[in-house]
């Protein structure tokens, strides 16, 4: 049994991760649906089902008004979200909860932690810092301990084969797709610590997608007919193009990302006039024009890093290096004019996404955890109690057509708890549902496949009960894939 934390979380603005060091050595978990390490931090309701992630942000474009991201940016606030299928609101603190929450569904191990490292901005008062623990509180841990982000990521690269310099300084750049943050870090007394920030609460690469719909998409669109005020008429939740907006929006943000790599990246789409025409959008989108749109925005975080340096006086000498995190780093004019903007060299050894992550499950695997972390299964991998429940499955194994239906007879305590069935390859996800004393579903399948699907079930903080029920394997297509 581990005697220290090990598992660190990075708790970002629109995506999130969780990590496990063991004996020295980090592992990123990956989401069991769909195999992705990164969780956008992302949660819609739809009725009586909790999406978080990518189905919730899938949703957004169905139902925005019922869809929710970006509450990083209000946490230690009295702002609420409302939330029009509940009738209700949510905070900032309980949205961040079932982000934490989902992100213990990627522990693929018998390990439930009952302590965390969750990291946070180095721009966090004491107010954000204590919502943020409590949220990792109302997610069913009991030991929240808390680490800034640029010490975070300082950490993975120094474990990563960085060669930081104990004798000297260097610079964190965070430009995250929310956020922005840059900060100083040296050693200070054999510590790793911040001795200065500045940042931007709202500035990151949602930005950027939102530049190249105004900028870019916008323009050309209006050269095609007339659409009355095309802006308004995406961007307003009463607005007769809302919904497009969210598809636009995803869209702009895969062009940001492409670009990237390729020099020139395409973007269709369908939309209709003021008079009911509907017309097809062909519009390349290049490298050269997407690095116009973001140069301004980019210099003023160049700006903020020549202000922690012309404030400590310092010289290009008494500086080794910027450190990169956050996805939008990846963006090479950021590279380009970050270099040099500032003279310094430029490190980005350890993947941007994942460093703050990985960083603090280094932390984590440091220091001694209050509470021991759980096994849900003995080694044998058998319940170690009676299953809370009896569950009775009926649903067709082999079917010609693109959906089955799903259906379960539950016996035992049924209040309060939860449900979810999820396809291995994340092509369905019934999301969180109240648990009844049935459950019914219609089941999505892949052509000429076998699908497996997993039900699982959850207590009122959304932690795993320990009631297992064999895969839901159903084959699709005339024959059985099983021979």
């Amino acid at each position: 049994m581990s005697l220290t934390i090990n598992f660190g979380i990075d708790l970002g603005t629109t995506n999130s991760l969780i990590a496990r060091c063991d004996n020295g050595v980090v592992e990123v978990f990956k989401n069991p649906v769909g195999h992705k390490e990164l969780l956008p931090s992302v949660v819609g309701f739809r009725k009586e089902r909790i999406l978080v992630g990518d189905k919730a942000r899938e949703y957004i474009e169905k139902d925005p008004a019922n869809v929710f991201s970006c509450f990083k940016r209000k946490m230690g606030t009295s702002e609420n979200f409302f939330v029009p299928n509940l009738g209700d609101f949510r905070s900032p603190i309980a949205l961040s909860a079932m982000v934490l929450k989902e992100l213990r569904n990627f522990i693929y191990t018998t390990e439930s932690p009952q302590s965390v490292v969750i990291t946070i901005p180095a721009s966090f008062d004491t107010i954000q810092s204590n919502a943020t623990k409590q949220a990792g509180y109302d997610a069913g841990f009991k030991e929240v301990v808390l680490l800034q982000e640029p010490i975070a990521a300082s950490l993975a690269f120094a474990n990563k084969g960085s060669d930081l310099d104990k004798e000297g300084k260097w610079l964190v750049y965070d430009l995250g797709g929310g956020t922005f943050d840059v900060a100083l870090v040296q050693f200070i007394d054999g510590e790793m610590r911040i001795t200065d920030h500045e940042g931007n609460n709202y500035l990151g690469g949602l930005d950027f997608d939102n530049l190249i719909l105004e900028q870019l998409i916008v323009p050309y669109v209006e050269g095609l007919g007339e659409f009355g005020d095309l802006v308004n008429s995406l961007k307003s939740a009463s607005g007769r193009l809302n919904a497009l907006y969210y598809e636009l929006l995803y869209k702009a943000e895969e062009a940001k990302i492409l670009l990237s790599n390729v020099p020139e990246t395409d973007i269709e789409f369908e939309i209709e006039d003021i008079h009911g025409e509907e017309h097809d959008v062909f519009l390349t989108i290049t490298r050269e024009a997407f690095n116009a749109i973001i140069k301004e925005r980019i210099e003023e975080t160049i700006q903020f890093a020549k202000t922690i340096v012309e404030r400590h006086h310092l010289s290009g000498g008494d500086l080794k290096e910027v450190i990169l995190i956050g996805g939008s780093t990846y963006i090479p004019l950021v590279r380009t004019m970050l270099r040099d903007g500032l003279g310094i060299p430029v490190n980005a050894s350890v993947d941007p996404t994942t460093a703050v992550a990985i960083g603090a499950a280094y932390f984590a695997g440091t220091r001694t955890a209050a509470f021991a972390i759980k096994s849900t299964l003995p080694e044998s991998g058998v319940a170690d109690k009676p299953s809370l429940f009896e569950i009775k499955t009926a649903y067709q194994k082999n079917t010609n057509e693109d959906e089955a239906y799903f259906s379960a007879v539950v016996t035992g305590e049924t209040d309060g708890n939860s449900y979810r069935i999820t396809r291995s390859d994340g092509g369905f996800d019934s999301g969180l549902k109240p648990l009844t004393k049935r459950i019914e579903e219609i089941l999505t399948l892949l052509p000429n496949s076998l699908n497996e699907f997993q039900l699982r079930f959850f207590d009122s903080n959304q932690l795993p009960l320990d009631t297992h029920v064999a895969p839901i394997a159903i084959v699709q297509g005339k024959y059985s894939l099983y021979g």
